[in-house]
């Protein structure tokens, strides 16, 4: 049994035939194309290069760049060692209930990260960290496209009731985020 095709099939297939191939020209202009977006991505690549360095090297210079955001009681927490990311925490809207306390954080970063919602350079979290039983858990997240809460921005909410508590690992920024909140939570109580 022989099957033919639908005139309509093979209009469509001769139609696209000649778009398949390229004359020389186009060759040419495709090749030129190319190799100025791929010594564009290389510029690009060694002006990251020289940032990241520049970072190592010094990383609170470029958290010097960053507005402070005083007036939202904001307070600078770390960097990270390769001056990639850096943390503040709020003094306003400290909750306390019982052993647990809730705080705003705020992460700024130097190259844009992702998430569902597309690409930030900064985030708010609203945090509840149970001082007794050293645990942590995120209930917001707004992320920012620009730095300083600047620019669009995404909200994710978690369910309280169902979003898991995480441990405070020793020695790491969650831990002094961790001690700073309890003793802030401490303090908010009285």
């Amino acid at each position: 049994m022989t099957t033919s095709l639908a005139p309509a099939t093979l209009a469509a297939l001769l139609f696209c035939l000649p778009a398949l191939a390229q004359t020389p020209e186009q060759e040419k202009t495709w090749a030129a194309d190319r190799e100025r977006a791929a010594a564009a991505d290389r510029l690009k690549a060694e002006q990251l290069a020289r940032e990241r360095t520049a970072r190592r090297a010094d990383p609170m210079a470029w958290v010097r760049t960053l507005d402070p955001m005083t007036a939202g009681g904001w307070e600078f927490r770390s960097v990270a060692p390769d001056g990639a990311s850096a943390i503040f925490s709020s003094t306003h809207q400290i909750k306390r209930s019982g052993q647990t306390v809730m705080v705003w954080m705020r992460h700024e970063y130097a190259e844009a990260q992702t998430a569902d919602s597309g690409p930030y350079l900064s985030a708010v979290e609203k945090v509840q960290y149970d001082c007794k039983k050293q645990q942590e858990r995120t209930w917001l997240v707004i992320y920012y496209a620009a730095n300083n809460v600047q620019g669009g921005q995404q909200t994710e909410e978690a369910d309280g009731k169902n979003t898991p508590w995480n441990s405070i690992v020793p020695g790491t920024p969650e831990e002094a985020n961790f001690s700073w909140a309890c003793n802030q939570g401490r303090t908010a109580a009285k």
